[in-house]
């Protein structure tokens, strides 16, 4: 059985400025919590100048999340497991695309020397997509996206008035969207009672957070003025099934404990949550014909759901049955109503895999497909790049194959080499048209950049 053999990349960023203790960020890319968090954010600031924001999944135990400057919104584990509603989640993430909006951490990139020494560690860090299972921290490949961005986490601090700022910013949204406030009150009132008690409690939310009692009356004032009546939570669902927050912490958790426990635990268990667990630790150790069969007995439970598509795609991958995995993963794209969903991406990525193991010409030919889909909105995914290259090249289509390469080369800021194969390109007759243009913008790329540089 030929297997692509999967580049682990994943290394520890560590971040020591300003109150921070030292700390391992590592971004986990799964495309049902990705789904989850990105309609959790469509939910609270839909149509909000028409701005589209990604989340990022770190893999945190700290109640926590930020944003370093770009679309992207990094949401730590432990802000998700801690949570005790989707409208707590969602004050978060409305609070901090706040300090995007309002254009605040313009203002806070400090400590310079700093921030150029985190950025050459954050060269050689991933961002994690796991290859046995989507949240294994142990068995990982590198995307190399968004690893500059954790870097820069360390030198942003908000001052008191923006953080006040972001507050605003989140209740409008809130109030506009009909999000409900009570999770936010029941959060400010949690953290009131901890600076009280212990200002050094792991749930205190961002310690780079200046906590004030104007903050709770704030939204008590808006509470009183917009939200008397109670209203109740928004939903996350996809093709009527419906998403519970249970239901995701429960997947970050069979996803990291020990799998040898999960079964141990779940043994004479038969509720949907814990045969979902035991499905997953038994995957994770390698038991692929009986977690197809655990999974068999959620199947009732979710109809037409994208991502158990996904899931028996993974299981048939690791068997090698790379055809059924094929059908799954492509069951799994079609099966999504969405106009715009990231989270495709990520299913398409393992479609790709699968096509290049099939070694079919018809699939080699699907997959160029594919990484063209997905490189459209991805354009710095090196990876992405480098397997285009391959397909291309087992498809003897050298021209293509070359361009991917100084693609790659480019984003990784070897210009020499990235210079040496649009040349290389340039020479293949049958180079098409429109990769024949892409060389010339790459060629113009690498010339503005080093005028930039000098």
């Amino acid at each position: 059985m030929v297997k692509i053999r999967l580049i682990i990349l994943i290394f520890c960023i560590f971040f020591s400025n300003n109150g921070f203790s030292a700390q391992n960020f590592q971004i986990i890319r799964d495309a049902e919590i990705e789904f989850f968090l990105h309609k959790l954010i469509k939910s609270t600031i839909e149509n909000h100048k028409n701005k589209k924001y990604f989340p990022r999944l770190v893999f945190n135990n700290e109640y926590n999340a930020f944003v370093t400057g770009t679309n992207k919104i990094y949401i730590n584990t432990g802000l998700i497991n801690k949570s005790n509603s989707l409208s707590e989640i969602q004050a978060i993430l409305a609070h901090e695309i706040g300090h995007l909006t309002l254009n605040h951490y313009t203002s806070r990139l400090i400590n310079t020397k700093n921030l150029s020494n985190y950025s050459k560690f954050a060269t050689f860090a991933g961002v994690a997509l796991s290859a046995t299972g989507k949240l294994d921290a142990n068995s990982a490949i590198g995307l190399m996206v968004g690893s500059n961005d954790l870097a820069k986490k360390s030198s942003l601090q908000f001052s008191r008035i923006q953080e006040q700022q972001a507050d605003k910013f989140a209740l409008d949204q809130m109030i506009k969207n009909k999000v409900s406030l009570k999770g936010l009150e029941t959060l400010l009132n949690n953290l009131k009672n901890e600076e009280l008690t212990n200002k050094d409690a792991i749930t205190y939310y961002y310690r780079s957070h200046p906590f004030s009692k104007q903050r709770l009356k704030q939204v008590m004032r808006y509470k009183m003025q917009f939200q008397k009546k109670s209203i109740g939570e928004h939903k996350v669902s996809i093709n009527n099934n419906i998403i519970p927050l249970r239901y995701i912490k429960n997947k970050i958790k069979a996803y990291n404990v020990d799998p040898f426990n999960i079964i141990k635990n779940t043994e004479n268990k038969n509720d949907f949550l814990s045969n979902y667990s035991r499905l997953i630790a038994l995957y994770r150790v390698g038991k692929y014909d009986l977690a197809y069969k655990n999974l068999l007995l959620i199947e009732d439970r979710l109809k037409d759901y994208p991502f158990l598509y996904e899931l028996k795609g993974d299981i048939k991958f690791n068997k090698g049955d790379f055809n059924s995995a094929i059908k799954e993963y492509e069951k799994a794209i079609h099966s999504f109503k969405e106009v715009f969903s990231p989270s495709t991406d990520l299913i398409k990525f393992s479609l790709i895999k699968a096509y290049l193991q099939s070694n079919n010409k018809k699939e080699l030919k699907k997959s160029i497909m594919v990484l063209e889909e997905i490189l459209y909105n991805n354009p710095n995914w090196s990876y992405l790049w480098r397997l285009l290259a391959k397909s291309s090249g087992k498809l003897n289509k050298k021209g293509v194959s070359y361009i991917a390469l100084a693609e790659e080369a480019l984003i990784k800021k070897n210009f020499i080499k990235a210079k040496k194969y649009v040349d290389m390109a340039n020479r293949q007759a049958k180079l098409p048209t429109s990769y024949r243009v892409r060389g010339a913008d790459i060629l113009a790329r690498i010339n503005v950049i080093k005028h930039n540089n000098k």
